[in-house]
């Protein structure tokens, strides 16, 4: 590992993975906990859930290609469900993980959590799916190239028409803070300082539209994945972010629940009220139902 270049300020050490260096956080004592963020989340996007865990977990967390500080994504970057989870397996590795390790998923990341409990249950000692992303029926996809090759094509007009007019850095902290939800005690300098800074910038947009693009192949490779193997005999709990809109609610609850059968889920838990970022809004029960895995 080697300090962070030009960002002395910033938390966290970088991790070099296949050709991307991953920016890794490691915070906190106890059990080994993995986190990992939605599509489009940087690690500051958890700092109010993983204030509440650093107690008595310790804590690991990284940003995916493109996101927060890790390297951006190249037009070759073609994401992939085992893929992912071989970097989940060489962060812990890096890290000096050994030990079974309890993976949180927020929103996508789910599929990224139950992918590797399938695929690695030796070192999987839980599983808790925050608002998980579950599919009804699948997606009939277009090739994965394609639709990466979109992104790359969105991003490059984007950039090219923004120079053209003179425009140097695109809006970030305002729509930051739109789109996430401020938690209880409100957002803290470091996270108003690294949201202005880099939420909704080229390089954060073009990794939330490759990955997204991934998403239909991504899921494709899950389903096949379930068939072949089975989920670790691990305490597994499902959190349901509850609409406050009566149809919309139910179906909600209706299709996690659907989704926490799948995982042979030992508890479902649903949070009414709640906003679809309740790692945020919500991080105080968040982080008391994952104590509760321990």
């Amino acid at each position: 590992m080697t300090p962070i270049p030009h960002t002395e300020d910033a938390p966290g050490e970088f991790v070099t993975v296949g050709d991307h260096r991953l920016h890794v956080l490691d915070e906190g004592a106890g059990p080994p906990l993995l986190l990992m963020a939605a599509l489009g989340s940087n690690w500051f996007d958890l700092d109010p859930l993983v204030s509440r865990l650093v107690s008595s977990w310790r804590v690991i967390r990284y940003d995916r290609p493109g996101y927060g500080l890790s390297s951006p994504v190249g037009r070759q970057h073609l994401p992939t469900l085992l893929g992912e989870v071989d970097r989940m397996v060489e962060v812990l590795d890096a890290r000096g993980v050994t030990e079974p390790v309890v993976v949180v998923g927020h929103s996508l990341a789910s599929l990224y959590v139950e992918a590797f409990a399938r695929r690695h249950p030796e070192r999987t000692a839980g599983v808790v799916v925050l608002d998980g992303s579950y599919v009804l029926v699948p997606w009939r996809l277009v090739p994965l190239s394609f639709r990466v090759g979109n992104a790359h094509r969105l991003v490059g007009t984007a950039r090219a028409v923004t120079s053209r007019v003179g425009l140097r850095r695109w809006p970030s902290l305002g729509v930051w803070t739109r789109v996430v939800p401020a938690p209880p005690e409100g957002r803290g300098e470091s996270q108003r300082h690294w949201g202005a800074r880099l939420f909704g910038q080229p390089e954060f947009l073009l990794a939330m539209l490759v990955e997204n693009a991934a998403f239909g192949a991504m899921n494709k490779t899950l389903r096949q994945l379930r068939r072949s193997s089975p989920m670790p005999r691990v305490p597994v709990t499902v959190v349901v972010a509850s609409s406050t809109l009566p149809g919309w609610r139910l179906f909600w609850e209706w299709k996690q629940q659907r989704y926490a059968d799948v995982l042979g889920a030992d508890r479902i838990t649903v949070l009414p009220r709640a906003k679809h970022f309740l790692v945020s809004e919500r991080p105080d029960e968040v982080a008391e139902i994952i104590d509760d895995v321990r």
